[in-house]
């Protein structure tokens, strides 16, 4: 059963994005029991939406997933 959810885990997940006046901004959260490439797209969606407004769309979103230590 471990080949289902042996990925699965809590990552520190930090995004790096530039608003449209230059500034750079980085967000941190910690998601819990999901896969790596979950948590960085959960991300994504988040400061996506939520920063819909000032994000400068000329620049990449930059999101890092970390496993955290039990």
């Amino acid at each position: 059963m471990m080949l289902f959810f042996g990925n699965h885990g809590d990552y520190e997940v930090t995004c790096n994005f530039f608003s449209k006046e230059g500034q750079t901004i980085a967000k941190k959260r910690i998601c819990h029991n999901v896969s790596k490439k979950e948590a960085r797209d959960g991300m994504r969606d988040y400061v996506t939406n939520r920063f819909s407004d000032i994000i400068d769309v000329a620049h990449p979103i930059k999101v890092v997933a970390k496993l955290t230590a039990k």
